[in-house]
This record gives structure tokens, C-alpha cells and sequence, in this order.
């Protein structure tokens, strides 16, 4: 007696809203696998899209300082090189990361999934895998400092400090 394998047993019963409890589980299971493979290897998320932004008066940025400009998806920091500003979006999945701490000991992490990064935005635990992406700053005479949200610069980019 020879048994034909390539036949699937059927092993279904039909639900109330007449879908076999097969389809149900392969689609439970299909729905599972992708949160699973996909939800968190990380997107590669890019910043969200903002112009020029205003972030105050260079005065008010002491060193050490890292924080959000107001309601806008950029943070500035400010460290003994120089003023530096860097998206909020995280590289993950794209949620909202927060500075923590302050000075040297000043962070990045991602409420979302935990991703957490260094003041410079490198990361120092995924499951993000990308820096934070960095823009372009200036100051003016007057002190006033403008992050330019469609200018992006390398991490290591700092605008010098008028004494």
C-alpha cells in the first residue's frame, strides 16, 4: 500500500462565520510570522521631514546641554567642540527618541522598542541599527542659532561658538 504524501490531510472544521478552523490557524500563523520576522529588524526609518528651525539664542545652550526644540522632530546639542543637532526619529521603527541625563552622561533612547544611543546619536543597543542622522546648524551674529532640517551633515559636524 503506497500513501500519497503530497496530499494534505484535511483536518478541518467549519467555524460559526463558515471559515475552516485551518484557515483561521494559517492565518493566525501567517500573521504571527510577519510581526515576528518583520516588526522588529528595524526599518531603517528616515527623519521626519522639517525645514529651518529656530533653536534659540547660543546663549542659552550651555555645554553639555542635549534637548528638543520645542514641538519640532530635531534636538540640539552642544558639547566643547561646538552646537550639533540631530533627529528625534528613531532609526528602528521610526517613534520619538528622548535626550536622558545631561552633560557627559547625557543619552538617547527609544520608548518604542528600547533602542538606546549615545549623545552623537551612535547606537549603543539595538535593536536600532542605524545612527541617528544629524543636520547642518548656524549661528548668526547675533547669536541666533537655525538648524537647517533639509541640510544633513555628518556626525562629527560641529558649528564653532562666537566667544
Amino acid at each position: 500500500m503506497t500513501t500519497d504524501l503530497s496530499k494534505e490531510p484535511d483536518w478541518t472544521m467549519e467555524t460559526d462565520e463558515g471559515l475552516s478552523s485551518a484557515t483561521t490557524r494559517r492565518r493566525f500563523l501567517a500573521t504571527l510570522g510577519a510581526v515576528a520576522l518583520g516588526g522588529c529588524q528595524g526599518s531603517g526609518a528616515s527623519p521626519a521631514a522639517f525645514g529651518d528651525v529656530s533653536a534659540g539664542n547660543v546663549s542659552g545652550i550651555a555645554v553639555g546641554a542635549l534637548s528638543v526644540v520645542g514641538s519640532e522632530p530635531v534636538m540640539i546639542g552642544r558639547d566643547a567642540n561646538g552646537l550639533y543637532a540631530m533627529t528625534i526619529t528613531c532609526t528602528h521603527q521610526g517613534c520619538d527618541v528622548e535626550p536622558i541625563g545631561s552633560g557627559s552622561s547625557a543619552r538617547v533612547q527609544c520608548p518604542c522598542h528600547g533602542s538606546q544611543f549615545d549623545r552623537n546619536g551612535a547606537v549603543t543597543h539595538g535593536p536600532a541599527g542605524s545612527p541617528l542622522v544629524h543636520f547642518a546648524v548656524d549661528v548668526d551674529a547675533t547669536g541666533n542659532v537655525t538648524i537647517h532640517g533639509g541640510k544633513q551633515v555628518a556626525a562629527d559636524v560641529r558649528t564653532a561658538v562666537p566667544a
